[in-house]
């Protein structure tokens, strides 16, 4: 990369992309960024950056670093308004983070994820610098009928068909990936896959609560629809940004797919994330058995609900656990041998961190919590 060479970062303000624009800071980059914001000027794209910046881990010096010239405002998928920018012509990778992540049947899904991303290929198609477009997708658009033996490998193809989704979301990102690779047949595409990001190694769930929730709520019920010794394979933010930039920034890649996930190394049972949890102390329900119980079942938790977690909406609740459970069921972990081969380390198992992201969210309630993954 040569030292005028930009990065231009897609979904900065949101989870993924914060974290991997302050580990692009912290690695002395900010000058190459150029950080692509929903805003009506610079002004209030800086504004919108600061806020969640600062939200997951940066500085004010970091902050101190990034200017009008490291923003680029636009929306996906209307493009046309920037396809002028002179900025462009510097860029020589793209990091596309930008996406509705929600589990939510939302309306704008196929806008966002699916046409989203084919406006920005065709906004960077041809660039002369461009040598490297990442596409961060998710190791869950593999679908739900995808390995007998629950091992994911780095695989190319993907299902689109509806039924071998559980949520609409993880078809979107599958759709997106396939039509990158159909209609930009040249564009310099590398696919990166994150398994389930959850929480931050230093800040806990501070910056997103998406997801651990629903941990915790397994626990306040006694109940899982999976064994107390099957695996679930998490990954925090930060290490999940690292990996990102090294991945874009490295001088050559072997393969055009990699899963960012703990894989085999790193995934942890449910048995051993309770035991973290009690071994921090954490007290009350933590270190105990587990009823298992089938996802037809969960609507007999109302009850049980309505005792244990008085804050949510008792039938709302069900109907998520009804998801997650069959996402737990499933008992998948993605390989990650592409990634290693790479050299980028071992995710920190969420067994060493847990104990800071139930410390914080003590006090935000799990109905506040659910915000994060049903927009």
């Amino acid at each position: 990369m040569a030292s005028d060479d930009l990065i231009l970062i897609t979904g900065a303000t949101g989870f993924l992309g914060s974290a991997t624009a302050v580990e692009a800071i912290q690695a002395g980059l900010a000058h190459r960024l150029l950080l692509m914001v929903r805003a009506p000027n610079p002004r209030q794209a800086l504004e919108r950056l600061w806020i969640q910046l600062k939200q997951i881990g940066a500085s004010d010096a970091d902050l101190a670093q990034l200017s009008s010239q490291q923003v680029l405002c636009a929306e996906l998928p209307e493009l046309a308004g920037v396809a002028l920018d002179p900025r462009l012509e510097q860029v020589s990778t793209v990091i596309h983070c930008a996406a509705l992540a929600t589990f939510a049947d939302h309306p704008a899904l196929g806008k966002t994820n699916i046409d989203g991303t084919l406006a920005l290929a065709a906004l960077m198609e041809g660039r002369p610098r461009l040598r490297r477009f990442l596409y961060i997708g998710t190791a869950m658009a593999c679908g739900s009928h995808s390995a007998a033996d629950n091992s994911i490998p780095e695989m190319l193809s993907l299902p689109l068909a509806q039924e071998h989704h559980l949520v609409p979301y993880t078809r979107s990102k599958a759709i997106g990936e396939r039509r990158l690779r159909e209609h930009f047949p040249d564009l310099p595409l590398v696919v990166l896959r994150p398994s389930i990001v959850v929480g931050h190694t230093r800040l806990g769930c501070t910056p997103s609560q998406s997801i651990f929730w629903v941990f915790m709520v397994w626990q306040k019920l006694g109940v899982l629809t999976t064994s107390l010794d099957d695996k679930i394979d998490v990954v925090p933010v930060d290490w999940c940004a690292r990996a990102i930039l090294h991945l874009a920034l490295k001088e050559t890649l072997a393969q055009p797919v990699f899963h960012l996930s703990a894989g085999i190394q790193s995934s942890r049972s449910f048995r051993q994330l309770d035991l973290a949890l009690a071994a921090g102390g954490r007290k009350g329900v933590y270190g105990r058995d587990y009823e298992r119980i089938e996802v037809g079942q969960i609507d007999q938790l109302i009850p049980r609900i309505k005792v244990r977690i008085p804050d949510c909406n008792p039938r709302l609740l069900a109907k998520a656990l009804k998801l997650y459970g069959e996402f737990a069921r499933l008992n998948y972990v993605f390989s990650n041998r592409n990634l290693l081969a790479e050299g980028v380390a071992s995710a920190p198992p969420l067994t060493e961190y847990i104990g800071l992201c139930a410390t914080s969210t003590r006090n935000i309630s799990i109905a506040n919590q659910m915000k994060w993954d049903f927009k």
